[in-house]
Formats: structure tokens, C-alpha cells, sequence
């Protein structure tokens, strides 16, 4: 990224006050849920990635390291949370009816890796990275499967200060830009996803509580640390 391009970005930006009220912090924003209680025991979760983005040479790559990184970030964190989750087989329709299994769908349907020197540079929203997820939890025990939990995720980078508004002093804008240039250098550029795998087991946990399909130790340490709380 040139210059250049850099101050222009910066040239478009609104003003100081207005910026302040622009600014936010990356995360993931679970939307829609749409819960069905369930009173059969609980039952493994067989957890498949998929996309109904349009492929192209230009997203390929990028579209299968999301894919790769999300299901490796939930299987993880599901395991953390005492959901017990493994993934799905490759040669399987998932979901299917007349199972045994619970399954986690989860389809990416927007993702755009925007502009990393953007973000870190300039930052305020520009060159903000997207990732846009159907997530749809179906149990497979029965002729039919039903859908049992559906909600979307919304993912992505913040509208955060870049380090650009520094550049009146030369000296902190060249250590703030080098901490930029070091950020990018380290990052596994899977950030989005895992903002999304949060949510998702967050999301999962809720549910799950709901239908006491949790552990009895978990959810005595969820109550005692709410009674803490209060």
C-alpha cells in the first residue's frame, strides 16, 4: 500500500469529534436466534464448514483457511465448554435424517478480507474485514431432521483508531506504524474466525444450559459463580 493511498484514506475520513463516535472494537455479534427445547438426552455433535460464497481464484485460498481455521477453532472451544464434538465425515450429507447424532452446519456466506494495512494505518472502518455465518444446530435422531437452534453470526475487524493519528508526531508515528507492520506480520489472518467460533460455542453453551445437557459440575460452577456475582 502506497503513500499515497494511505493519506488519501486518511483524507476521507470525517472529522476528529464525528471519529469518535465511529470507533469500535472487533468482535462478533450473534443475530436472529431462532431456539427449539429439546428432551431427548444430549448426543455428540458432528460439526461441518461449509460456503455458499461464490469460488473464484482470487477468494479461493482465503475462503478454505477460514473454513480450515473455523472448524479447528470450534471443535476446540466446544471441547472446552464440555460439548462433546467431532467432525463430520467428508463422504456424509450432513444433516441426515435417521441418526444418532446431533449436527453443528455452519455456512459462510460473506467474507471479505478488506485492507490490512488499511485497519492498522489508517483504521476508523477502513479496510474492515467481514465474516458473515448461517449457523443452524440439527438433530439427526428421527426420520427427519429438525432444527433445533438457528442464528447467524456477524464478524469483523472494528472500526478502531489507526495508527495514522500519530502522524503529527513523526517519531510516535514511526514506532506505532512499526507495531502495525509487526501486528500484520504475525497475524494468522484468522482472526474473523475465531471471533465467530466464540460465538457460535457461546451461543451453543446458552442452549445447551437451557436443555441441562451441560455436565452437573459445569453447571454448579455456572450457578456458583453467578450467586458470586451477586
Amino acid at each position: 500500500m502506497t503513500p499515497r493511498r494511505i493519506w488519501g484514506a486518511a483524507a476521507r475520513l470525517p472529522a476528529p469529534g464525528a471519529l469518535l463516535f465511529l470507533a469500535s472494537c472487533a468482535g462478533a455479534q450473534v443475530q436472529h436466534p431462532v431456539t427449539v427445547t429439546d428432551s431427548q438426552p444430549v448426543a455428540p455433535v458432528a460439526v461441518r464448514v461449509t460456503t455458499s460464497q461464490p469460488r473464484t481464484t482470487q477468494n479461493a485460498r482465503r475462503l478454505d483457511r477460514t473454513m480450515q481455521a473455523l472448524a479447528a477453532g470450534l471443535a476446540k472451544s466446544l471441547e472446552k465448554a464440555h460439548i462433546v464434538a467431532y467432525p463430520a465425515d467428508p463422504s456424509e450429507p450432513t444433516p441426515h435424517p435417521n441418526g444418532s447424532d446431533l449436527a453443528l452446519v455452519v455456512d459462510i456466506g460473506t467474507l471479505q478480507s478488506g485492507n490490512a494495512w488499511e485497519r492498522e494505518l489508517v483504521g476508523f472502518g477502513t479496510g474492515k474485514s467481514r465474516l458473515r455465518s448461517h449457523v443452524v444446530l440439527y438433530d439427526e435422531r428421527g426420520a427427519q431432521a429438525t432444527s433445533l437452534l438457528d442464528f447467524t453470526v456477524k464478524a469483523d475487524s472494528g472500526s478502531m483508531p489507526g495508527v495514522i493519528v500519530s502522524a503529527w508526531n513523526p517519531i510516535g508515528f514511526g514506532i506505532h506504524s512499526a507495531h502495525a507492520i509487526a501486528r500484520e506480520a504475525l497475524s494468522d489472518g484468522h482472526e474473523d474466525a475465531d471471533r465467530t467460533a466464540g460465538a457460535i460455542v457461546g451461543k451453543m453453551t446458552e442452549y445447551y444450559r437451557t436443555n441441562r445437557w451441560l455436565p452437573p459440575e459445569e453447571a454448579q460452577g455456572e450457578t456458583a459463580g453467578q450467586e458470586t456475582a451477586e
